[in-house]
């Protein structure tokens, strides 16, 4: 029974406890919808959500994704991740949230509303709330404040309603945080040998008779690529987008609607003296590293240089710079390091402070404060989105014309003959894997291209770059190669092949000696492998340096005393391995600190997700939900 209880905590329920660790349930604003006739992108339970809140809350999302890859990541890539249908999931589920609450007799209080009005930095001057500033932010954007007040509360219901529903879930026990604490933070051992194909190859004979046998039944595999030459019209965002002109009230109309967008959190400059002491390190390690650690914070807080300090005894890849980390906001450092930061005030140097990584001395030189980046800073910005934005209906718009005459024309070559401005693409023979850059960078256009035959053109393809008109001017379908041409190559594939089967075979044989009753030592000996340990090890990897895959910790942790040999051999790459159990560590949780009171608001914030989840779907199945065609 331990040992299945065992393989299920291994596996969904603790990697959902890791992630919960840094979850936070936001949500995007939808925007009030009263009175805006014009079409709905979603309409939920007869409630509309027009184009306008889809493309806000796209855009914020958008935003938030390209911040996360350093501010560039192209609307093609992004639809990679699903972002559209992310932002759909949302819109829909807030709405949901908000009319179950209503139901529920949950509302937003006029003070909760007043609260947060005072709180938005656009409404303040020197950090106050000014009524002058908010009378007149609001009548430059042709608002009431009465209508923005109700759109504002109309838009926090459904935060409002997950904190009220939320305070629903079970409090979290201290035995709880015990378990969880113990099944994260246990550390397993292993005894292992490592099974290599390399090995092998040598015991691997080849006949030509063999080798021709083998390949009749592979030769599919050495199939050549289908190729094609194709002439094709391209319509691209890109090079639509450089030939409009956004006028300047469009700009600053989109810079009020997205305020948000621009705002810059608090940033703090910091440099540090690290001294490493990781996790899997050993008692004596830590308190030597700790006692340093006050040694160097001693001569700081009597005047020698920090930065010097850093320079001489920093462990950290910092150490070349002097401890400097430059400017960071809140969620880029791990959270003890940064609680300290953000707590200290310019020029003040920190007690030594214990992370994953070790012990830091940390010193705090300059802090940037929040502000929100002016117009002038961000007109190219919103200039490329609205061009973008406008860009993606004229291309149909062009695309389709274009369409309609080379249709009407007969060919492609009669539809350009006197067109000037239309330039016809044309290739070689080409590949998947070799084909021109602007189809190879756009899925679509290439999955369309070979799905063509000889002499078809294709209808309007609706790419992510763009729009695309193609006609396949010749095919070449695969070819299998002679035998003769490629021997070499199947001959080296063949004894791949071979001293993989054997490797595996090897291992299995081991895995079945040691279940009948031989040791690790005795079935590694027989064939003259070396065992190695891999020390204790984490769930995540961490611990003692090893060699020993990090992809078969997971399965490792599933064995125990009494059930200490895998039923079968381990794999990662090539590589095959037998190990046995050897030592388990099973921590309990420190009584003193704060760790403990970390894991219970996490633990509660995972239940109270958990809650929330459950009744939005509840919702959703019951829900009359439908979607614009276009999304």
């Amino acid at each position: 029974m331990l040992q299945i209880l065992r393989k299920k905590a291994q596996s969904t329920f603790i990697q959902i406890i890791v992630v919960i660790i840094a979850l936070v349930f936001i949500f995007w604003g939808v925007g009030s919808n009263l009175g805006d006739g014009r079409q709905a992108a979603l309409v939920v339970n007869g409630e509309e959500v027009t184009f306008q809140q889809y493309q806000k809350a796209y855009d914020s999302a958008y935003q938030r994704l390209s911040d996360q890859f350093g501010g560039n990541v192209p609307k093609g890539l992004a639809e990679t991740f699903g972002l559209k249908q992310q932002v759909i999931n949302q819109l829909v589920q807030t709405t949901l949230l908000r009319q179950g609450a209503a139901e529920m007799g949950i509302m937003v209080s006029s003070d909760e509303i007043r609260d947060f009005i005072q709180g938005m930095v656009q409404f303040q001057e020197n950090g106050a709330f000014s009524i002058e500033r908010y009378k007149a932010i609001l009548a430059a954007n042709q608002m009431a404040p009465t209508k923005f007040e109700e759109s504002l509360r109309f838009d926090r219901l459904s935060e409002v309603a997950a904190r009220e529903i939320g305070r629903f879930a079970s409090v979290v026990t201290d035995s709880e945080i015990q378990d969880t604490y113990s099944r994260l933070n246990e550390k397993l051992a292993v005894k292992y040998v490592q099974l290599s194909p390399g090995d092998f190859v040598d015991k691997v004979t080849v006949d030509d008779a063999t080798l021709a046998a083998w390949f009749e039944t592979v030769k599919d595999r050495y199939k050549s690529e289908p190729r094609m030459k194709l002439k094709y019209l391209l319509f691209t965002y890109d090079d639509i987008a450089g030939k409009i002109t956004i006028d300047k009230a469009k700009i600053e109309e989109f810079y009020q609607d997205n305020l948000d967008t621009f705002k810059e959190p608090e940033q703090r400059h910091a440099r540090h003296i690290l001294f490493q002491a990781e996790e899997g390190d050993s008692a004596q390690v830590h308190e030597e590293k700790a006692k340093k650690a006050e040694e160097v914070l001693q001569l700081a807080g009597k005047g020698e240089d920090f930065t010097s300090l850093a320079s001489e005894y920093s462990e950290g890849p910092s150490k070349s710079t002097g401890g400097d980390l430059g400017f960071f906001a809140r969620g880029r450092m791990i959270p003890e390091f940064e609680d300290t930061v953000f707590s200290m005030q310019p020029g003040e140097i920190s007690e030594v402070v214990k992370t994953s990584f070790g012990y830091h001395i940390i010193k705090l030189v300059e802090i940037k404060p929040a502000a929100t980046r002016p117009l002038d800073a961000v007109t190219d910005e919103i200039t490329e989105t609205l061009q973008q934005r406008e860009a993606e209906s004229l291309a149909f718009q062009v695309a389709n014309d274009a369409y309609e005459g080379i249709i009407s024309a007969g060919s492609l070559e009669q539809y350009a003959e006197n067109r000037k401005d239309i330039t016809i693409l044309e290739t070689d023979f080409f590949t998947r894997s070799n084909a021109p850059a602007e189809l190879k960078n756009d899925q679509q256009f290439l999955d369309k291209a070979f799905e063509l035959n000889k002499g078809e053109l294709s209808s309007l393809v609706k790419g992510s770059t763009g729009y695309a008109i193609l006609f396949a001017e010749d095919i070449k379908e695969p070819e299998i190669p002679q035998f003769a041409s490629i021997k070499e190559k199947v001959e080296a594939d063949y004894r791949k092949v071979q001293s993989q089967e054997l490797a595996e075979a090897a291992a299995k044989e081991m895995i079945g000696s040691i279940r009948a009753g031989k040791t690790l030592e005795n079935a590694a000996e027989e064939r003259g492998l070396t065992v190695k340990e891999s020390g204790f090890l984490g769930q995540n990897g961490a611990g003692e340096k090893t060699s020993f895959p990090t992809s078969l910790i997971q399965d490792a942790f599933l064995l125990s005393a009494s059930s200490p040999v895998p039923e079968e051999p381990g794999r990662d790459g090539d590589d095959y391995y037998v190990y046995t159990f050897t030592d388990r560590q099973i921590p309990t949780m420190p009584e003193t600190g704060d760790e403990k009171e970390k894991y219970r608001e996490n633990l509660q914030r995972f239940k109270q997700q958990q809650l929330i989840s459950a009744w939005l779907r509840h919702l959703e199945s019951k829900a009359e939900i439908t979607k614009h065609e276009s999304l």
